[in-house]
């Protein structure tokens, strides 16, 4: 039983959130919702993603979402709310179980990803929604597994995935980007100890396999990298570093840090505000060039 817990090019951008998202982020009122589920691997428990499409879609983008939980629990179900508004603002939006740690290593959970990736891609013109604009989403843990799925190309290339199929990713409250230079901090903390072992390997001579910054060649797909400025479960610090990373490949990023937002309060800040800044500066992410 699964446990359920809340969870390129040369141009660089670095921003810090200041301004009030645009009243014509989202119609009003918002578009009726489809909801259906779907599996995309041989695994129909935890292979499997709840779709949400806005009702008429033709050409929107799509968002494939990540749940957070430290590599070991989480459950796509407790984002309903999460599909509802991105859908009801006209972007698809599915939430993807994948296999927990252990005994699935953050590169397999990763890797599933880029399983989700592929279906999506192979049923973009039955369901109606842009085959080229194609974004992944991760909270948490879900935000690593996100940029190593983004990253890693031999894991995109076992998933039969084309070059260039993400269009983007967005990264919110991440942690353990590169889980190889956390490791003398988490080895001196036996609970942050037992969720890295479970996700990178007993041994922390081996993280350094599962650091993002090895593959970043300056022509990755572009990112919004989010991180609450009062989240004290995953430390700012992580996402400030891995932005610092993607600007030093030159890679294209957006880093939005807003006040008053903890670990959980950055998503449930999209969902309850109509006006929250972060979701109106996801909607124009997903929806630019």
């Amino acid at each position: 039983m699964k446990h359920i817990a809340v969870g390129a090019c040369l141009a660089v951008w670095a921003l810090v959130l200041a301004v009030p998202a645009p009243a014509s982020a989202c119609p009003d009122p918002p578009r009726t919702v489809q909801i259906s589920t779907a599996v995309y691997g041989s695994d129909a428990t935890f292979e499997a993603l709840d779709l949400y499409l806005p009702a008429a879609t033709s050409g929107e983008p799509i968002i494939l979402f990540a749940h957070g939980g430290d590599w070991t629990r989480g459950d796509k179900a407790q984002y309903r709310e999460l599909g509802e508004r991105f859908a009801g603002c006209g972007v698809a939006f599915a939430a993807l179980d994948y296999p927990l740690a252990p005994p699935a290593h953050a590169d397999a959970q990763a890797a599933d990803l880029d399983k989700a990736v592929k279906w999506a891609l192979d049923n973009a013109a039955a369901k109606r929604y842009a085959r080229a604009k194609l974004f992944l989403m991760g909270h948490g843990s879900g935000a690593e597994l996100a940029a190593l799925a983004a990253l890693d190309a031999k894991l995109a290339v076992g998933a039969g995935m084309p070059p260039g199929a993400i269009a983007g990713v967005i990264a919110v409250d991440g942690e353990a980007y590169d889980p190889s230079q956390d490791a003398s901090a988490v080895q001196a903390d036996p609970g942050r100890m037992r969720a890295y072992a479970a996700a990178f390997g007993d041994d922390p001579a081996g993280w350094k396999d599962y650091d993002c910054s090895q593959f970043m060649k300056g022509s990755e797909p572009r990112f919004l990298v989010v991180h609450g400025v009062d989240d004290s479960i995953a430390s700012p610090a992580y996402s400030t570093a891995f932005v610092q990373e993607l600007k030093d490949a030159h890679d294209r990023v957006i880093f939005l840090q807003p006040d008053g937002r903890d670990y959980r309060g950055v998503l449930v800040s999209m969902v309850q505000d109509p006006l929250d800044p972060v979701f109106g500066a996801l909607m124009n992410f997903v929806s630019g060039p």
